[in-house]
């Protein structure tokens, strides 16, 4: 597993070693020009915080972990994001400038998503549809998208996923399932107030949960039975775009139903 994915990972990392992961993963080819005083300022932590960090993912220290990032990103170019996953597109972009950063945005986000599953967890959530008696899918605002598709391409090759589009009515929804059918969960930050209370209600029920999400540590991500993780290549708030993001929950969906 490369270094940006045990960043993601985030396993047994404290708050402060959460917060210098997440400002890496934002822009990781900007890390190489930083010194550790710097990326310490940036992300309100101390430098010894940083080489803890560097440390808890098998590294001596922040000049090792530089030099693993740099030949990381060099063997691996593709991972070298050029385009703001937030706001993608300027008003005086060209058509053709739209479409080449959509190319690399859409080639981008499939391709560290692709990095982060393992044969294991997509194994656990085709088991869990395929045997569970009634499937459901809950998502709110952009995510909801990518959960309508997967919807449709599961009709139609005969397996009815259920999903609520009334606001409110997802909640009675989730009260209906037990512990032989299956819920996925998609949220990107895995904060979501509404996803959130959807996914306490589901496992009160003992109902097995698939959690789609960017953030294994969040509040929704900690109830998962089986995480898939997503590219953490947009903001949590502040974005006009979720091209990202959708673009890696279709294709996890795909991947795993």
């Amino acid at each position: 597993m490369n270094i940006l994915s045990r960043l993601q990972q985030q396993k047994d990392f404290n708050p402060s070693e959460k917060q210098i992961a997440e400002q890496i993963l934002l822009n990781p080819e900007k890390i190489l020009t930083q010194s550790i005083q710097e990326l310490a300022l940036q992300t309100y932590t101390s430098t010894s915080s940083i080489v803890r960090l560097c440390r808890k993912i098998g590294l001596k220290g922040f000049k090792d972990f530089k030099m693993q990032l740099a030949s990381q990103l060099h063997y691996q170019p593709h991972d070298v994001l050029l385009v703001d996953p937030d706001f993608p597109f300027s008003e005086d972009d060209t058509y053709t400038d739209i479409t080449d950063k959509l190319k690399e945005l859409s080639i981008h986000s499939i391709n560290q998503t692709a990095q982060l599953f393992s044969d294991e967890s997509l194994e656990s959530s085709v088991k869990l549809i395929t045997q569970a008696v009634h499937v459901g899918i809950f998502a709110y605002g952009d995510t909801a998208i990518p959960a309508l598709n997967f919807q449709n391409k599961m009709m139609k090759i005969g397996h009815h996923i259920l999903s609520s589009h009334i606001p409110g009515e997802d909640h009675h929804l989730a009260n209906s399932f037990n512990e032989s059918d299956c819920a996925i969960l998609l949220s990107y930050s895995g904060e979501s107030k509404n996803n959130y209370h959807i996914a306490k209600i589901l496992k009160q029920r003992g109902v097995p949960l698939i959690v789609v999400t960017a953030y294994p540590n969040s509040h929704i991500g900690l109830l998962a039975d089986v995480l898939l993780l997503t590219a953490v290549n947009e903001s949590k708030n502040v974005k006009l775009s979720t091209f990202s993001s959708q673009l890696s929950m279709d294709y996890l969906l795909n991947v795993s139903g």
